[in-house]
């Protein structure tokens, strides 16, 4: 199991080894952010969600973190691709954030670069093109035996998502919503495009609606705080 993030000298690193088997993985503590490949989440603080590729990542993968202090953004890569927004840093933090690495597999290893080297891709980018047009033939095909496929609308949305081709990604998204207005997956994405596109009141309208249904969901309550405050 290894999960890759950010922490700072608020996270608590005090634990004795003894403590090891229930030390905390990266993101599972307070003011720390981690994507764990176990599972494919996406930690916040202790708060977790099914985060990109819902495979997780594994042996072979290459894993990149990035922050944009800017849009206090969270989001990582999995072999050069981005798998969208994670999680937001919050308005109070003011710590140093430094780059955590969790890793309880026995036997293994892991690289990781921090810094001191040219950040590099496992595969090439032709390669990576390559494995996505692959999939959005696929799905395409299949949607076009069955236009209202609900899972290959998601799917073909957020593959458009990831690719940052966000206009191809809201019309999945809308015709997804035509089928089942309530469909979670295609309102956090659709809300989380017209907040990167600054169509700000259809991102509220978006959020607002996946809290009804999700009045717990952490990452639309951080979300709509930016998009009331713009």
């Amino acid at each position: 199991m290894i999960g890759i993030g950010f922490c700072t000298k608020s996270t608590d690193q005090t634990k004795k080894a003894e403590d090891l088997e229930i030390m905390a993985m990266p993101g599972q503590e307070n003011y720390s952010w981690g994507y764990h490949g176990d599972d494919g989440y996406s930690f916040c603080s202790g708060n977790g969600e099914l985060y990109g590729d819902e495979d997780g990542y594994t042996t072979g993968d290459t894993i990149g973190c990035y922050l944009n202090f800017e849009n206090k953004i969270v989001f990582y890569t999995k072999n050069g691709i981005n798998q969208g927004i994670a999680s937001y840093l919050p308005d109070d933090l003011d710590d140093i954030l430094y780059p955590c690495v969790g890793f309880r597999s026995q036997g293994g290893s892991v690289e990781v670069n921090f810094g001191d080297r040219k950040f590099e891709y496992s595969v090439d980018n032709k390669d990576i093109g390559k494995r996505i047009h692959n999939l959005i033939n696929e799905v395409t095909k299949s949607l076009e035996t069955n236009p209202s496929n609900v899972i290959d609308l998601s799917y073909r949305g957020r593959i458009y998502f990831i690719m940052g081709r966000y206009e191809e990604a809201l019309e999945g998204l809308n015709k997804l919503l035509k089928i089942d207005q309530y469909n979670i997956i295609a309102l956090r994405y659709r809300g989380e495009i017209n907040y990167i596109m600054k169509r700000y009141n259809e991102s509220i309208a978006d959020l607002n609606k996946l809290l009804k249904i999700e009045p717990d969901n952490a990452w639309a309550k951080e979300v709509l705080k930016l998009d009331n405050k713009l």
